[in-house]
């Protein structure tokens, strides 16, 4: 059997979470033999030698037309390659896997609270309706427990068809060995060696939950050493430096905008809390927990599913201040810190970025072969018609 895939995403780039998982993605599977064809249309890094670029005109008018007409051009051009396996990421259809990320719209819709226009809200439907009921589609790999959920309760896709498949961690940069050079970090951070360290990462500090984390800082008691780091970028940071004074939490919040060494940040934490609106995965609770570092966050945060109250961190019920500074005081208190940070480890073990790739090649292989006896899946029913 032909080791040969196509990639198919609007973007060949290093900027952006999507395109940082392919970025590692393709030179692990030219490692492997992998011959790869990438549909896309733009290129903004250097192509790597064994894989073949696709370049598709889009209409660059509006978001609407340039995502409709990538979508669109992207099935042109890959039913006219005929290539073995195709495999799709973000707004595109006609696939043989499709590794959802992001969840589906009604629900982030319901969660995030973040208005559309209506025109592309419609439109984006329209490619996820298209995407679930293609016939070509032979499987679904979705980056958490709560994404399956949500894609078989709209679309009614047989449960076999969505497999859970966790993002990777790169174990050889992040591990529990980091919290070894603790101290080291924290200086290198210029934060004190005796305090507590609670760490955010993530852009556009809003969806986050930047806000809610610092009203709980504000809330903890003055006389315990509390540093709050924030890693990542927002347009309207002033906005949140100001918050953080009103707040009267300035002294005990850092914001170090990006942080290309998150090994670190994850070295030099005490605790991981990311409050956010809504998250399919946060491959940043993985990364936190794979380093042994306990964490807080909610029920509407994919990797969530992986923390237990009381062993491994918190899934709180809600980012009300006292709620969120309760559970922190709850790790800061806890009389098996140790123990909760080995079990954090535990939790995030199996997901280390050579297990995933391996679990990606074996469900490659059984989709080619599935094709090969058995050709397409038949048609069915979706509740959004």
């Amino acid at each position: 059997m032909q080791k040969i895939i196509g990639l198919v995403h609007t973007r060949f780039s290093p900027i952006g979470g999507v395109e940082n998982y392919i970025g590692k993605l393709v030179p692990a599977l030219l490692e492997r033999n992998w011959q790869i064809h990438y549909f896309t249309a733009r290129v903004d890094q250097p192509v790597p030698p064994g894989m073949r670029i696709h370049k598709i005109p889009v209409i660059r008018g509006t978001s609407i037309s340039r995502m409709l007409s990538f979508a669109y051009g992207a099935r042109r051009a890959v039913r006219a390659a005929q290539l073995p396996l195709v495999m799709g990421f973000g707004r595109t259809i006609d696939q043989d896997i499709y590794r959802d990320g992001s969840g589906c719209l009604r629900d982030y819709q319901k969660y995030a609270g973040q208005p559309l226009n209506p025109f592309y809200r419609k439109s984006y439907l329209h490619l996820e309706r298209k995407r679930f009921q293609d016939q070509r589609l032979q499987k679904v790999l979705a980056v958490s427990h709560m994404v399956r959920d949500q894609i078989i309760q709209r679309y009614r896709l047989p449960p076999a068809m969505v497999e859970v498949v966790y993002s990777g961690v790169n174990a050889q940069n992040l591990h529990p060995g980091l919290k070894r050079r603790k101290r080291d970090f924290r200086k290198l951070l210029n934060i004190p060696e005796q305090a507590r360290v609670i760490l955010l990462i993530g852009n556009g500090f809003e969806r986050k939950g930047v806000p809610y984390l610092i009203k709980a800082v504000s809330q903890l008691p003055i006389r315990l050493p509390f540093v709050a780091v924030v890693a990542g970028q927002d347009k309207r940071i002033d906005h949140y430096r100001q918050l953080t004074a009103e707040s009267g939490c300035a002294a005990r919040i850092r914001f170090v905008g990006y942080q290309a060494n998150t090994a670190a940040l994850y070295g030099a934490a005490d605790l991981f809390v990311l409050p956010s609106r809504f998250d399919p995965i946060a491959n940043v609770v993985l990364e936190a927990l794979y380093t042994g570092t306990p964490v807080i966050t909610g029920p509407q945060v994919g990797a969530g599913e992986l923390i237990q109250n009381g062993v491994n961190g918190f899934v709180v019920s809600d980012y009300e201040p006292t709620t969120l500074s309760r559970a922190i005081l709850a790790c800061y208190e806890a009389s098996n810190q140790d123990e909760m940070a080995r079990r954090a480890h535990q939790a995030a073990a199996p997901y280390c970025w050579d297990l995933h790739v391996a679990r990606l090649e074996t469900i490659f292989l059984q989709v080619m072969g599935q094709k090969t006896n058995r050709g397409t899946r038949l048609p069915f029913s979706s509740h959004e018609g």
